[in-house]
């Protein structure tokens, strides 16, 4: 029985994207393991191992993790090993480096950490994937900008572009306009207000204390409106405290962790995000599937999904541009008319294009 173990920085990720394909192997007969921070119980997985990831890729417990999972490797015996994200990734791969006998590798890349004439820490991100690249039999990625990078220094044996992780439309049901009231009413948001909705882990490089500093100053202009924040994460805190001080406390919703996102999607004015650097961020494109216009920071990953004055705004300054489009109806209509979601981006076509680079036995058959 073949056996594959999947490597991800935290075990939401793996519950958030790679259950249909975890589903697939598991029909096929595979022992699926993951290798994350964090445990779940979920039946489709058999095994799933603690292990410790610090976002600091140079602290001392990423070496201690990457010994624990070379042990692991080699003591499961795993014909195939896909990782993914920035710091799983290069723990993964580095812990197979130098076996005479290792599983098939391939890492999926969700928006690499670097970017041409970077800092010291871009370049210590730069050079992991350096170092890793002779072990990554497949390297798979999901904006243009990181398929320019990962061809440019041959980051992979081969290389191989695709439209995101695949979304699921069974996820996202349209609602009736009388449950998206009694939605917004129960966050204590009228049908006046303009619902400006924020999803994604509190982070520095989610970056929602942007939105909140451009929130102080749109307030001032714009009374009508409220921003929704979903999620958890270690800046969280911090930016209760800046709502806080910024006496925002009656324009801001705190949601928490939040299961199903669609019902805040579906009751939406506006998705906002001011991401310092993306992959193919699902955010994005679960807003423009439930028809939501988006403004989103002039950066890679939003850069792909959303096409400027079309069906959002990029832009480099927050507060302007969010002005902009509540000030004027009529670009906001012609944005909401154009909020769709390329049918490429679906599971049911993504999908199948990331299992012929899983999968070498699925390749065969399709090839027939």
């Amino acid at each position: 029985m073949k056996k594959i173990l999947i490597c991800a920085s935290r075990v939401s990720h793996i519950l958030n994207f790679h259950l249909p394909y975890i589903q697939y192997f598991k029909n096929r007969g595979y022992i699926v393991d993951i290798a994350v921070q964090g445990m779940t119980d979920h039946p489709l997985i058999d095994h799933c191992y603690d292990m410790r990831f610090t976002k600091n890729p140079l602290s001392p417990d990423n070496l201690r993790t990457i010994r624990q999972l070379r042990q692991l490797i080699v003591v499961n015996g795993y014909d195939m090993m896909y990782s993914n994200s920035t710091l799983a990734g290069a723990a993964a791969r580095l812990a197979v480096k130098g076996m005479k006998q290792r599983p098939y590798c391939i890492h999926i890349s969700h928006g690499y950490m670097f970017k041409e004439h970077g800092g010291l820490k871009s370049r210590v991100y730069l050079y992991a994937e350096k170092l890793t690249k002779n072990v990554t039999d497949d390297l798979i990625v999901m904006n243009r900008e990181d398929w320019t990078l990962a061809r440019k220094y041959q980051l992979g044996k081969k290389i191989h572009y695709i439209y995101g992780m695949g979304l699921d439309e069974e996820k996202f049901p349209v609602i009736s306009q009388k449950e998206k009231k009694r939605i917004r009413h129960s966050m204590n948001i009228s049908d006046s207000d303009k619902m400006l909705l924020c999803v994604g882990e509190f982070s520095d490089r989610k970056n929602q204390t942007a939105i909140i500093t451009a929130l102080n100053d749109l307030v001032k202009i714009h009374k009508n409106i409220m921003l929704v924040l979903a999620g958890e994460g270690n800046t969280l805190e911090s930016c209760r405290q800046l709502v806080h001080e910024y006496e925002l406390d009656r324009y801001v919703r705190f949601r928490g962790q939040v299961q199903d996102t669609a019902p805040l999607y579906r009751c939406s004015d506006l998705l906002v995000t001011a991401a310092k650097m993306e992959g193919l961020p699902f955010n994005v494109m679960e807003a423009l599937y439930c028809g939501v216009p988006v403004v989103a920071s002039s950066v890679k990953g939003h850069a792909d999904l959303i096409r400027n004055g079309e069906n959002g705004l990029l832009t480099d300054h927050l507060l302007q541009s969010l002005d902009r489009i509540l000030s004027d109806s009529a670009l906001y209509e012609k944005l909401k008319a154009n909020a769709f979601l390329d049918e490429k981006y679906l599971l049911k076509n993504a999908q199948p294009a990331l299992l012929k680079i899983l999968d070498r036995e699925y390749r065969e058959e399709i090839t027939v």
